[in-house]
């Protein structure tokens, strides 16, 4: 049963609180500890504990993969940098890009001046850049998008290479065709399954999963 604190007894753990313990208390009103120090509290004597704050986050609406693709990217394209492999490291970094996330496009693009202007440099002193994705990447940035499809398919690239196959897809979702967009892109997920989650992300992509017919490339596990 609770103790029934009485006005006079609360005054005197108002005056005596402090220099008294609270097990001299608790034998003074032939009650327990924890009582005495919720009573000391309500008097202000001593200060009420803080309260723990949970934060929750909520996950965003709609299906999302455990992990971020562009976020992996990024961090594929960093450890090549620092691997002083320039060509494979833009390639990556070109395609964080690509994916739109105002959050990670900025330093993206920091990372891939710098691979640019050793590739620059590279060319410059007569050493072979040789990186024929690469070069696909940035014709189809220029705008030269038939000479980026031709060197993506020369020698059947787009039927072996996943990179190849995922940038023909691109290249034709963009530009609305959709059918042969849907074909490369079933390719690329043939070759490797990640590119399902990297296009389920890339802004190319988005009127191609819109279409009924296509969802399926699309739908993640």
């Amino acid at each position: 049963m609770a103790k029934r604190w009485q006005k006079e007894d609360l005054s005197y753990l108002k005056r005596y609180g402090k220099t008294k313990s609270i097990d001299e208390l608790a034998v003074r009103f032939k009650t327990d500890e924890k009582t005495v120090r919720a009573a000391l509290i309500e008097v202000g004597v001593l200060p009420a504990p803080k309260e723990k704050t949970t934060v929750a986050f909520s996950r965003p609406a709609g299906p999302r993969p455990e992990a971020d693709p562009l976020i992996e990217q990024l961090t594929k394209g960093l450890a090549l940098l620092q691997k002083q492999e320039w060509a494979k490291a833009a390639a990556e970094l070109e395609k964080v890009i690509a994916g739109d996330e105002p959050s990670l496009t900025a330093r993206a693009k920091q990372f891939l001046a710098i691979c640019r202007q050793k590739l620059a440099e590279a060319k410059a002193d007569g050493a072979e850049a040789g990186d024929p994705f690469l070069e696909a990447v940035m014709l189809r940035n220029r705008g030269e998008v038939k000479a980026a499809l031709e060197l993506a398919r020369r020698g059947g690239r787009d039927k072996k290479d996943e990179r190849f196959a995922f940038l023909v897809a691109s290249i034709h979702a963009a530009e609305g065709r959709l059918d042969e967009a849907a074909k490369a892109l079933g390719q690329a997920i043939e070759l490797n399954p990640r590119n399902r989650v990297h296009a389920f992300h890339d802004a190319d992509f988005a009127e191609l999963r819109r279409h009924a017919e296509h969802r399926q490339l699309f739908e993640l596990p």
